[in-house]
């Protein structure tokens, strides 16, 4: 993959610690960076494979061809590439004719965009995994994307470096992926009128940690280990506070949560002993 697309950040300490203009505007923090120490490393990372793409039949979509033709070179040793397009029409179209069970697209196309794409993809093929690559990191894209039952979103300024190969991991586990970046826009959007729901009220002390590490972006392993839980009662919490809200999975979690003003992030998650 080309070197430009797979540079990220790669600590997560260091992105929990984004200043709020780096997680509202992504491209403004980004600085100029000599990565030839890295080649290496990057390298073995573009060349990971991972269990769901190598058992996944993937159609990719991009109105950025160059991004397009990395991918193409990047899959043909990670798993079955079958369809490739930069509008959403030819899309669906290769949805359709290849029975793909995988998209991975950017929120922008030569035509059409990708949460509509999403939604009629899902429409089509319920079961169709979806992770969409943030290239305009606005609320109405995230709003809609979320809307889409879109399973995974990711700032793409920040693609690479395992990130990627990371959000698979977290819709193959948790069924959702929302990264730092986009839980930050989100949070930042002020989606409600930041007055605490009283629905708080209906969580436990545990469902509340969880809930702000969801809106944190951080995923089901990483809440675990950082509440010292295990991976099994952090899904039970997970899943007690989705009928508490109520929600239909973790991304739609984050709306209701900035929404009706349940979650005041702190820097770090508490520590329960």
């Amino acid at each position: 993959m080309e070197l430009c697309k797979i540079l990220d950040v790669n600590n997560s300490a260091d992105q929990r610690n984004l200043p709020d203009k780096a997680l509202t505007n992504p491209v403004t923090w980004l600085q100029p960076v000599d990565i030839t120490p890295r080649i290496n490393s990057l390298q073995r990372v573009s060349q990971q494979s991972h269990s769901l793409l190598r058992r996944s039949r993937t159609v990719v979509a991009s109105a950025d061809r160059v991004l397009i033709t990395s991918w193409v070179g990047w899959f043909d040793c990670l798993g079955p590439l079958v369809g490739a397009a930069t509008g959403e029409n030819e899309t669906l179209s290769c949805l359709e004719s290849s029975n793909a069970d995988l998209l991975i697209c950017t929120d922008l196309l030569e035509s059409g965009n990708g949460p509509s794409l999403v939604r009629k993809a899902k429409q089509a093929q319920p079961d169709l995994k979806a992770l969409m690559l943030i290239q305009r990191p606005v609320l109405r894209t995230l709003l809609d994307a979320i809307d889409a039952h879109c399973d995974g979103l990711c700032a793409h300024e920040l693609v690479g470096s395992g990130t990627l190969l990371a959000a698979l991991s977290a819709i193959e586990s948790d069924g959702t992926y929302l990264d730092r970046v986009v839980a930050g826009v989100l949070r930042h959007g002020r989606l409600g009128n930041g007055q605490p729901s009283s629905q708080i009220d209906s969580l436990s002390l545990r469902e509340g940690d969880v809930l702000r590490g969801i809106c944190k972006g951080m995923s089901n392993q990483e809440i675990a280990d950082d509440l010292y839980l295990s991976i099994d009662t952090v899904k039970s919490h997970v899943r007690n506070l989705l009928q508490k809200l109520p929600a239909r999975d973790r991304t739609h979690a984050v709306v209701v949560a900035f929404r009706d003003g349940l979650v005041d992030l702190p820097p770090r998650l508490p520590r329960w002993q």
